[in-house]
């Protein structure tokens, strides 16, 4: 095959131009997607070294500049693709610039069977809008949680108690291949606690999404990728022991002509314990009134199991049918003993607690797609449904004593609440490029209906009664939420490697709620109009520059709205707002990264955003030193900030990676009178080296410094591990042994909180020390097919979810 731009023969007089430059594209042959770093080399028409080189980005785009008149070859290469050599290409000196047609990668579909793949994915991978850690090329992830391998993945802070900040900020939104799943609905520590790590390929970081995503998510998107298929049939087991959990798991994956499945199943045991100790004092013109001293110490056991399937059809070449689903069930028993005692102006007994409490957790999606592909690259409709369920139960049951010495029960307490949420959504995607020149359309619209009920019902007892009901501290609620929204997006690429895009996306919001045992009913509606623009330039030796804006919003969910006072402590009580209104955040982010020829990758990014209306929690006390605690849009809430991350190979079978995250963090609440500021810091190094007889050796340390929050700050913590992974290539089996913290039994966090009527010091303790022990046996033959299509899920990247 043969391209010419201008005439068929060269010219052979005139002085040569040096400034021509050559674009063009990489597209799948069955998929009509494009491919990413693929390697496409300039050559001449004889045998010889490369005159230019180039990698494919996340649009299969490549580009060649400072090129002279004459005629050339071009040659793409990429794994699980047969090679393409387009030849000739000539070039007439009139031309400035010359846009090469699509070049078709038409796959293989070699049978690997007992063939070894030697080559792994760097652990972490700089792409356009996302950094990627790859999270399956990471043995030391073996046997542990969504959690473990959350603590490792750059621009992530993860404290011990598995709550997640992203930049600064725990305004994020999970997602899992693509789409939300029911289990992230109320805490995301508890639902990444039930996701096994072997079933997780990646993880990526989205920190300035695209008009296309959801606006929900003010700091980003991290999104949760798990295991797909390769052509032919494989599959796999493992199993874990060790010192705090225990799990069990396997997976199959077919795909066969047109048909895929893949499935996952597994079970697991967690074992935690720990503590907490408290101080507070009540202030009357800086001096102590009152003082509460509570000491605390739980142990808990989960027990979950995690299980998900996929299924693909291919109609013909052209429309494509998809069907996921996912289960996860889960019960936890753990009991806890809480000690109080208040010295005050009126001096009260001191009393002991002891709590027992148990609950079960089901959760549910199921999702199709359909996909329309058309001829052109890159052109396609989608049609997707989702149904999305969680039921979450829960009970307890007390008696407090009093001290010194458990003398009588003097009351006695217990509990039932059920809750579930449910979630049905439709959205409609169409990417149009356009015949001529690099411009990309993108338009969608979405519908998403959400209900949540629950139901809190408390029976308690004095030493002189039996138990009996509490009204005044049951509660019901049912609540409803509509969202509509439409988007789109324009892309375009010029000759000169520059990319422009620019997006809106309009979200209509209807709220109808009903606090049942409050007497309280709320209705709300807001739209909002969020604006997404981003420059990106690609400069010679790998090297790219990109600046975006957007803004995005924060809703906040049922936990900060349900006006219910919770009790279980009656000295510390809790309640939300059910008229909190969104947070709205301006963000804006300046990249540069290189990718160099000995395979350093460096990314570094300034940053900043401001929330003008941020939800914050406000804590008041009272002359009884009884806390009141509850959210309100009472503060501006600003970040700005460094993120530095290198990765590369200082040795051929060695991989080092380290990250350095700098924030300045400013709260100032004018109606609170309060303003909280301070620098903080996060710093990780990760590294893997690969020895002889299929031996390696993993070690991973992270340190973050304290972080602030309104009224106060909490304390820093850090994390390390080793691991040694042998593979036995003969039994097809890899054992693991992995140590976490093994210095010491328990991380002890001390936080801070200070306002001028009162004065709070707390530390907590939890179990550190994680030692496992990890089996994986895989069996079955693959062909390297490279999966023909690029499946598209829902994103409901909105509700913002307590951590």
């Amino acid at each position: 095959m043969a391209f010419v731009a201008g005439a068929q023969s060269l010219p052979t007089t005139g002085s040569p131009q040096s400034n021509l430059t050559v674009n063009g594209s990489v597209i799948d042959s069955v998929s009509r997607k494009p491919v990413e770093f693929a390697t496409v080399a300039l050559l001449g028409p004889t045998d010889g070294p490369p005159i230019a080189g180039d990698v494919t980005d996340a649009s299969g785009r490549f580009s060649f500049a400072n090129i002279t008149p004459g005629r050339y070859r071009v040659r793409i290469t990429f794994i699980g693709y047969e090679d393409r050599t387009l030849d000739p290409v000539s070039v007439n000196p009139s031309a400035t610039v010359l846009d090469l047609p699509p070049l078709l990668l038409r796959t293989t579909s070699r049978t690997l069977g007992e063939v070894t793949v030697t080559a792994q994915r760097d652990l972490i991978e700089d792409k356009e809008d996302r950094v990627v850690y790859n999270a399956g090329s990471d043995p030391s992830n073996a046997g542990g949680t969504a959690i473990d391998v959350m603590k490792k993945v750059p621009m992530l802070s993860v404290d011990p108690d598995g709550s997640i900040q992203l930049k600064g900020s725990s305004s994020i939104k999970v997602l899992i291949n693509n789409k939300p799943s029911s289990i992230m609905a109320r805490s995301i520590a508890e639902a990444l606690q039930m996701i096994p790590a072997e079933a997780i390929k990646s993880v990526e970081v989205i920190t300035a999404p695209s008009a296309k995503y959801d606006a929900e998510g003010t700091a980003g998107i991290i999104n949760i990728i798990t295991k797909n298929r390769l052509q032919g049939l494989v599959g796999g087991l493992n199993g874990t022991t060790g010192n705090r959990s225990h799990n069990v798991g396997g997976n199959i994956n077919l795909k066969q002509g047109k048909v895929g499945l893949t499935a996952y199943g597994g079970g697991n045991l967690n074992l935690n314990d720990g503590g907490s100790a408290s101080v507070r004092k009540s202030l009357l013109a800086n001096q102590s009134v009152s003082e509460l001293r509570q000491n605390n110490t739980y142990r808990n056991e989960n027990r979950s199991v995690f299980g998900s399937f996929n299924f693909d059809y291919e109609l013909d070449s052209t429309n494509q049918l998809g069907f996921d689903g996912s289960l996860s069930a889960g019960s936890r028993v753990g009991t806890s003993v809480r000690d109080t005692r208040y010295e005050g102006l009126q001096a009260r007994q001191p009393f002991r607690r002891y709590s027992d409490n148990s609950g079960e957790n089901l959760n549910y999606d199921f999702n199709f797609n359909y996909t329309r592909l058309f001829k052109r690259p890159e052109q396609d409709l989608t049609f997707l449904a989702q149904l999305n369920n969680s039921d979450n139960d829960s009970r307890y049951a007390l008696d407090q004593y009093m001290l010194p010495e458990n003398q009588f029960i003097n009351y006695r307490e217990r509990n039932t609440n059920l809750n579930q949420t449910s979630e049905f959504t439709l959205q409609t995607d169409y990417t149009h490029p356009f015949k001529k020149g690099r411009k990309t359309l993108e338009v969608g619209v979405k519908s998403i209906r959400r209900n949540v009920q629950s139901d809190f019902q408390l029976q308690n007892a004095t030493d002189s009664t039996g138990f009996r009901d509490d009204p005044r501290r049951a509660n019901q609620f049912d609540y409803r939420q509509w969202v509509t929204a439409a988007y789109t997006s324009f892309r375009i690429t010029t000759s000169k490697r520059w990319t422009y895009t620019l997006g809106g996306r309009y979200e209509y919001t209807a709220i109808d709620a009903n606090f049942v045992s409050s007497q309280t009913t709320f209705t709300d509606q807001y739209p909002v109009l969020l604006p997404n623009v981003a420059i990106s330039k690609r400069m010679p030796n790998n090297q790219r520059l990109r600046l975006s804006y957007n803004q995005r919003i924060q809703r906040p969910n049922i936990v900060f709205l349900n006006p219910f006072i919770n009790s279980n402590d009656p000295k510390n009580l809790s309640f939300g707002n059910p008229y909190l209104d969104p947070e709205r955040a301006h963000s804006a982010e300046l990249t540069y990264s290189i990718y160099t020829k000995k395979g350093l990758s460096i990314n570094t990014t300034l940053f900043g955003r401001m929330t003008n209306n941020a939800i914050e929690r406000v804590t008041t006390v009272d002359t009884a030193n009884v806390s009141f605690s509850t959210y309100q849009n009472i503060a501006k809430n600003s970040t700005y900030g460094l993120n530095l991350f290198a990765a590369g190979r200082p040795a051929k079978n060695w991989q080092l990676n380290g990250t350095v995250n700098l924030n300045y963090n400013l709260l100032n609440s004018a109606a609170l009178n309060i303003q909280n500021r301070n620098w903080s810091y996060r710093l990780s190094m990760n590294s893997n080296l690969s020895l002889r007889a299929n031996y390696s050796l993993q070690a991973q340390a992270s340190y973050q410094s304290a972080r602030i929050q309104l009224q106060g700050q909490s304390g820093g913590f850090y994390n390390y591990g080793v691991s040694a992974r042998k593979e036995f290539k003969q039994y097809k089996v890899v054992l693991t042994v992995n140590a976490e913290n093994f210095l010491s039994r328990y991380n002890t966090i001390t936080n801070q909180f200070r306002t001028t009527t009162f004065l709070t010091d707390a530390s907590s303790y939890n179990a550190f020390r994680n030692v496992r022990v990890t089996a994986n046996w895989r069996f079955g033959r693959m062909n390297a097919n490279k999966t023909t299509r690029t499946k598209k899920r829902i994103a409901n990247d909105d509700g913002k979810s307590a951590d």
